[in-house]
């Protein structure tokens, strides 16, 4: 069984499945293929046989890698997540642009791993296992704004507002650009020191 407790982006847990470059390959395409079908159809639509046709790989492999749904879900999200605070670890002094680029790439251009992680954002309301990778997520954006200049006095409402923002980007595409997603956090943080 994959580890699915630690903090990072998983990794085979002792006694469990030794990852080959191809068992590797094959375990981030099942991570993959779960982030299609929760964009698709939500959790509920999360099973081995799903996530294995989604990812083009036997049934077997998912059983393999993953115990259960569950098991799946949060290995899902922790994949996820940890994309994501990659993409922020990658500004060096995050600008407002930046910030802006690199929404823009999350909810508009490459929205179906959004979209899936925040059905798993929601999915942590209910399900404690799934609510330190839920922190992680919150966390990161914390300190990408942080990293941006935004003092600690209004950093927690910044945050607020700009996963609202998300959400209205992953709801009604807008703002879809990097100049108008930066016009609307410019609002959001305003000036910075």
């Amino acid at each position: 069984m994959a580890d699915t407790t630690s903090g990072h982006d998983p990794a085979p847990s002792p006694g469990g499945p030794a990852l080959t470059p191809k068992g590797e390959t094959r375990r981030r395409a099942l991570l993959d293929g779960v982030l299609s079908v929760l964009e698709a159809g939500g959790p509920s639509a999360v099973t081995h046989r799903a996530v294995a046709r989604a990812a083009g790989v036997p049934v077997s492999a998912a059983t393999y890698y993953f115990a259960g749904r569950d098991d799946l879900l949060r290995a899902a999200l922790r994949h996820a997540t940890t994309d994501w605070v990659r993409s922020f670890d990658r500004l060096e002094r995050a600008s407002v642009r930046d910030l802006a680029e690199t929404l823009v790439r999350y909810a508009i251009t490459e929205r179906g791993s959004a979209r899936a992680q925040y059905e798993l954002l929601f999915t942590a309301m209910r399900d404690a296992s799934l609510r330190e990778d839920a922190e992680l997520w919150y966390s990161s954006l914390e300190h990408v704004l942080t990293r941006a200049g935004v003092p600690a006095e209004r950093l927690d409402v910044v945050a607020l507002a700009v996963d609202g923002l998300i959400v209205r980007m992953l709801w009604r595409g807008e703002p879809g650009t990097v100049a108008a997603t930066a016009r609307v956090l410019d609002e959001i943080v305003g000036p910075l020191p």
